[in-house]
């Protein structure tokens, strides 16, 4: 009958489209609910994240530098303590995502290292309990991260204290930076600001080493026994094409030997130097420096490019006096400054640089170190370090970094001025001992300024922290 085969077909219909639901129902519940739950307009993802619980964050002697609290009904929100480490630390929105610190460890902060076993399925999605991130130890002291902040005083500029032989990074600045508390308010001035607050100046900044290279040129010639104490023509200004170079404190006209030219910067004796090693020697020492190739802070961003080339002797060659005096296609890092001066204090051999030091799982006690000391990277021979060290006591003794002396510490430095442009930079690398070989090492650079010797008290201030904070008690 009619009637009968069209209730058939309005059964088949409604068969197929049970079973359309039904094989839709399946698809969506077991193979493509990842593709629902990962889309960043879900919103039952958004308010997961706006009520994840991220770890603390502390430094090394157990001071909380970040915490999380929950808000009721508000989700959690993230406390950044102490302005003076916001260059380090980072930020973590929901809205605009994660750097620094925040960033690098961001997996433990989160606590998406942990496995994902069935009570954990049950507490986050059944009883809907926030994730909770582990807590971190930096290696940081926030002390000394205050100690250089303030010195810096709102300057642009940027500086990095490794710990000797460990590598532990125990301070870094970049200036200017930001207020990570009003972040999500400031956002729009922030990217728009000339000063470039989001840039990290320490690990990514590729300045001049002007004179600051003179400490490699040294190991350069001490590597071939170059004369340091016969008479040189020392105070003379070097004429590059766009600049004039001077020594970096004012001295009187007369004759100086190698060695006290370094104490105070002068680019007179450098610049025959170089030409007596020529291109070949120079590059060997640059390279095995590091110079110009990528030094890292794990988990952090480094430099934009490779910089190696500029090493190569070819290159060398062709602008031999610019690239000595540090005024040529060379340039350099804060990070890539301190971890050579670093293997100057360690003997000749560079420690690689590290920022984490424990974590703590949520709801324990037990803090878990972090080893992640790798070898380290042997830059030149010890005889070489520890002449070096010598001619650096000398310009804290007697030279441009006098203003890095402190009483009753073993300092030795180096001040020295760099130029870009219009622009002037003021560079002091040093170190302080602390006995049984342990060691700080130091570099520092001052945008905008051409005195070396604020760079150089600036480094002894930080530098004495150091030693307080560090030393045998």
């Amino acid at each position: 009958m009619p009637f009968t085969r069209e209730i058939n077909r309005l059964l088949a219909v409604m068969l197929i489209g049970f079973g359309l639901a039904g094989a839709s129902a399946l698809y969506w519940g077991i193979v493509g609910a990842d593709t629902l739950l990962l889309r960043g307009d879900n919103p039952r993802r958004v308010e997961a994240e706006a009520r994840l619980l991220r770890g603390q964050i502390l430094d090394r002697t157990g001071v909380p530098l970040v915490v999380s609290a929950s808000r009721a009904g508000r989700g959690a929100i993230r406390k950044y303590i102490y302005p003076e480490a916001n260059s380090v630390l980072g930020y973590a929105s929901l809205r605009y995502g994660v750097s620094g610190a925040e960033a690098a460890f961001n997996t433990l902060l989160r606590g998406d290292d942990r496995p994902q076993d069935w009570g954990s399925f049950v507490q986050r999605h059944l009883l809907h309990v926030p994730q909770t991130g582990a807590d971190i130890q930096l290696t940081l002291d926030i002390v000394i991260q205050q100690a250089l902040a303030q010195g810096l005083d709102g300057r642009a500029g940027a500086g990095i204290l490794l710990a000797v032989p460990s590598g532990e990074v125990l301070a870094l600045v970049s200036l200017p930076t930001f207020d990570p508390n009003s972040l999500d308010a400031d956002w729009e001035r922030l990217t728009a600001d000339a000063g470039n607050p989001f840039f990290n100046r320490a690990v990514q900044g590729q300045y001049q080493p002007g004179g600051a290279i003179q400490s490699l040129l040294m190991a350069g010639a001490l590597l071939r026994d170059y004369p340091l104490d016969a008479p040189l023509d020392t105070t003379r200004p070097v004429q590059l094409t766009d600049v004039t170079l001077n020594c970096a404190a004012l001295l009187p006209d007369r004759i100086l030997t190698l060695r006290e030219a370094y104490a105070f910067a002068c680019p007179a004796p450098f610049e025959k130097l170089a030409r007596d090693l020529g291109a070949a020697a120079l590059s060997a020492v640059f390279q095995t420096f590091g110079l110009g190739q990528t030094a890292a802070l794990p988990g952090f961003p480094g430099p934009a490019d490779n910089r190696h080339a500029a090493t190569e002797q070819s290159r060398l060659a062709n602008a031999l006096v610019e690239n000595a005096l540090g005024q040529g296609e060379l340039t350099i890092t804060p990070l890539e400054m301190a971890l050579i001066t670093a293997a100057i204090v360690n003997d000749g051999s560079a420690p690689q640089p590290h920022l984490l030091l424990a974590a703590r799982q949520p709801h324990t006690e037990t803090w878990t170190p972090y080893d992640q000391r790798p070898a380290p990277l042997a830059m030149t021979t010890a005889n070489t370090a520890r002449q070096l060290q010598d001619l650096m006591r000398l310009a804290v003794a007697k030279g441009a970094a006098q203003n890095a002396a402190r009483p009753n510490i073993d300092i030795g430095g180096h001040a020295s001025l760099a130029y870009s442009g219009e622009r002037s930079y003021a560079w002091f690398v040093g170190f302080a001992t602390l006995g049984s070989r342990q060691g700080v090492a130091l570099a520092l650079v001052v945008e905008n300024s051409a005195d070396p010797g604020l760079a150089a008290d600036i480094g002894g201030r930080v530098l004495a922290v150091a030693h307080e904070q560090l030393s045998p008690r």
